[in-house]
């Protein structure tokens, strides 16, 4: 195809301009893409201040007020944690060191429903066959944390060639379900994130994000710069002065 301005001719084969045709919309796309991304990330970061205010909720509102409170709302429950039987979730990592985040039910005054909490990280033993000694005290107590989702879902409830004990259970990314299934325990829908001020826990960094918008910003400005150096260089290829054919 060919196109003629004053002194400059423009003339390009089929394909490369088909190429360049389909290359475009992908780089484009992809830009877009880590827009939204990083807008997904500036609501995550937003929810979780805006979360930071603590809301009590008891056993006869429990169920609701976890499905209907925002994802990182700050709560305040009554109850008991279950020591015997709690969950290491694998595949867990703290500046590129492994272990588990450890899953405790708690049982919330006034229902018999359980509520999931995430009481923090902790190492992996290498080496021995021996898992970590979760155990934690059983005495009525106030606890706080922010609503969370299980960290994602997973395909199988695994025990990751774990024989004796059996609980501590080691899971690979389970769903509610899955957990509720193995406890035989009716589980609220969503999981709380320990407080990192409460006692009887671990590492608990938490974080709405692991980065920031900024990064998926950083990426867009890759993306749809690629994509305009593929048309220029398109264009200067292909663009040639009269008398120099």
């Amino acid at each position: 195809m060919g196109n003629r301005s004053g002194n400059w001719r423009f003339s390009a084969g089929l394909v490369p301009t088909l190429a360049v045709a389909a290359l475009l919309p992908l780089l484009i796309g992809l830009g877009i893409w880590q827009l939204q991304r990083a807008e997904e990330k500036r609501e995550l970061e937003e929810g979780f201040e805006a979360g930071s205010r603590s809301v009590f909720v008891d056993g006869s509102r429990l169920e609701a007020s976890m499905t209907a409170l925002p994802r990182f709302q700050q709560i305040e429950l009554t109850g008991r944690f279950e020591s015997d039987r709690q969950f290491l979730l694998d595949n867990m990592t703290d500046g590129g060191a492994a272990g588990y985040h450890v899953l405790t039910p708690f049982r919330v005054a006034g229902t018999t429903t359980r509520v999931i909490v995430d009481r923090g990280w902790i190492p992996k033993s290498f080496g021995t066959a021996l898992l970590p000694d979760v155990k934690i005290d059983e005495s009525e107590r106030r606890i706080s944390g922010r609503i969370m989702r299980l960290p994602r879902p997973g395909l199988e409830l695994e025990v990751g060639g774990q024989t004796v004990p059996e609980w501590p259970r080691i899971v690979q990314f389970p769903v509610m379900d899955q957990l509720e299934a193995a406890l035989e325990l009716p589980l609220a829908e969503r999981a709380l994130l320990l407080d990192p001020a409460a006692e009887d826990g671990y590492l608990r960094n938490w974080e709405p994000v692991e980065f920031g918008p900024e990064r998926h910003i950083g990426y867009a400005v890759q993306w749809f710069a690629l994509a305009a150096t593929v048309l220029v260089i398109y264009i200067v290829l292909n663009l040639r002065r009269k008398g120099n054919e």
